[in-house]
């Protein structure tokens, strides 16, 4: 492994949200934190998965469309072999919010956190132990 991103999905809505999409662009699923087509994440959980690259020189790529009773969740991560990380997490909903924080303290080994909330609910308003 040359270069990895580990994206952990926290949702903290009421919905269940399913995988309708997945596709690594360059690299690979890290071994065991896969995603696959018909997966759930369910309400109120959180799931890490993982990509790496496999070749010297080249970065890791990947995007998963997530679909709930309340629209879309996509995430797009990009990490180059040279070059600035990128990720990229929308909602198609206008009664979700979706908020990212990134970790690059080791620039090869990039750590994500996307959170999906409620309209009107920030991840930093959920009191701890919720």
């Amino acid at each position: 492994m040359y270069r990895s991103v580990r994206v952990v999905l926290q949702n903290s809505t009421d919905d269940v949200m399913t995988v309708e999409g997945t596709e690594v662009l360059l690299g690979t699923w890290s071994a065991g934190l896969g995603l696959k087509n018909g997966e759930s994440l369910d309400r109120q959980s959180a799931r890490a998965i993982a990509t790496e690259s496999t070749v010297l020189q080249r970065g890791t790529e990947a995007y998963a469309r997530l679909g709930s009773v309340n629209g879309y969740l996509n995430v797009h991560w990009h990490l180059p072999w040279i070059g600035d990380f990128r990720c990229d997490a929308t909602c198609s909903s206008p009664l979700r919010q979706v908020d990212v924080q990134v970790n690059e303290d080791e620039p090869a080994a990039i750590a994500v956190l996307v959170t999906v909330t409620q309209e009107g609910t920030s991840p930093s308003a959920v009191p701890p132990g919720s």
